[in-house]
């Protein structure tokens, strides 16, 4: 047992989580051998068996106040890993077998941040979707506690890779669908809405040396509708086009629609708070 201990590697797997009984187990399964801590934040009450099959793999598990959304709770996940490297993921997602058996190699690497390969599951296949980032220097990066944010990094000299080996995405219901956008999309709209509202100092963050968005972001906030709405929505049905073109890949035409309507929602309960706020 000491031996397994020793070999694992000096990584911090964080997950932020919220009733996810049916699929973390699997996500567990899949990095628990390989890294030497893992930590659990529980986005409020539990009223599942999420923490008790949580608590076979590790004794980090926080229950803190219900937010709604995961990226307010990851700031602390980092200030509570240990390791410099942190692997994330989300409670539907887990690593393959490719990635799995390559983290060691990924950390001896000259990148401070990799952008795995993420796919979606749909029809009983594996889709890719577009490239995130799960692995990554702590140090290297910093972080808006606000919802749809990733990390950034800290400044240019900072070296960013994209990797083919994937972190498989696969929810316990078809996320690409009208039914879900009303329920967890347009819920998610309106959080981020609201947060683009606060100040920028209530919002926690970490390793962030800025006192206010990033200029495109203060952009959007001003002018909702024109660079919000219109320009955001343009942006993504050409990315998505794009894309489409490159991998001929039906599923990223129905991820682009709904990409463009829930920038629609976002920036359409933006400019609502804005007026609201000005009577």
């Amino acid at each position: 047992m000491g031996n397994k201990e020793f070999e694992k590697l000096p990584i911090s797997a964080v997950m932020v989580i919220y009733n996810e009984e049916k699929v973390i187990e699997r996500a567990l399964r899949s990095f628990c051998n390989l890294v030497d801590e893992t930590i659990i934040i529980h986005d409020g009450k539990c009223s599942d068996k999420s923490l008790e099959i949580a608590r076979k793999y590790t004794n980090k598990i926080f229950k803190l106040e219900h937010i709604g959304h995961a990226e307010r709770h990851r700031v602390k996940t980092y200030e509570m890993a240990r390791n410099n490297w942190v692997l994330q993921l989300d409670a539907d997602e887990y690593l393959s077998s490719e990635l799995a058996g390559n983290l060691k190699d990924l950390i001896r690497g000259s990148a401070d941040i990799y952008e795995v390969s993420w796919s979606t599951f749909l029809e009983n296949k594996h889709y890719f979707w577009h490239h995130k980032r799960a692995l990554f220097k702590k140090n290297k990066v910093y972080f808006i506690g606000a919802i749809q944010e990733s990390v950034k990094p800290i400044d240019k000299s900072i070296s960013i890779q994209k990797t083919g080996y994937a972190l498989l995405h696969e929810p316990s219901y078809h996320n690409a669908t009208f039914a879900i956008f009303q329920k967890k999309w347009r819920k998610w709209a309106k959080l981020q809405a609201g947060e683009l509202t606060e100040y920028f100092f209530s919002i926690p963050k970490w390793n962030c040396s800025l006192d206010d968005w990033e200029d495109h972001r203060r952009l959007r906030i001003r002018h909702p509708i024109l660079l919000g709405m219109i320009a955001t929505s343009a942006y993504h049905v050409f990315h998505c086009a794009k894309k489409f073109l490159k991998h001929k890949n039906p599923y990223i035409l129905r991820m682009g629609f709904f990409a463009c309507l829930y920038h629609i929602h976002l920036y359409y309960y933006l400019n609502k708070l804005r007026k609201n706020a000005k009577k």
